[in-house]
């Protein structure tokens, strides 16, 4: 039973995050903003979480994430940050589809304490895949 009010209690913890992060966008965002726009790549739905559409031919996709990184084995670094990768591309190339600029990004609530744990997820992230 711990188990679960452990998942209940996390899932509390991201809402009330992603939250927050929404109602800092809409106070200091500017651009066009739209919340959990809906999204299809090569049969996949999704949901992005904050879609900023600007000027042009030129978007923003930016995930919320609520990891806590300092929690998660080391082996399952690289896997998690993958699947964040991937979902965030799917987006990515949906948007390339209609001929746009995409600008990505991806919001963690902190960053972990361990340096070299840091160092990798923004490797991944940014230098192997250009998402900041």
């Amino acid at each position: 039973m711990a188990n679960r009010q452990r998942f209940f209690e996390n899932v509390r913890q991201g809402r009330n995050f992603e939250k927050r992060v929404r109602e800092d966008w809409i106070r200091n965002a500017q651009g066009e903003l739209h919340f959990e726009t809906s999204t299809r790549h090569h049969r996949k739905r999704g949901r992005i979480d904050i879609f900023i559409d600007e000027i042009g031919d030129f978007v923003s996709i930016v995930e919320i994430k609520a990891t806590n990184w300092d929690r998660m084995p080391p082996h399952r670094i690289r896997p998690n940050a993958m699947r964040h990768v991937r979902q965030i591309w799917r987006y990515i190339e949906a948007e390339l589809g209609n001929k746009t600029s995409v600008c990505p990004g991806v919001i963690y609530p902190r960053a972990p304490r361990d340096k070299d744990r840091k160092k990798q997820i923004e490797d991944i992230l940014c230098e192997e895949w250009g998402i900041p």
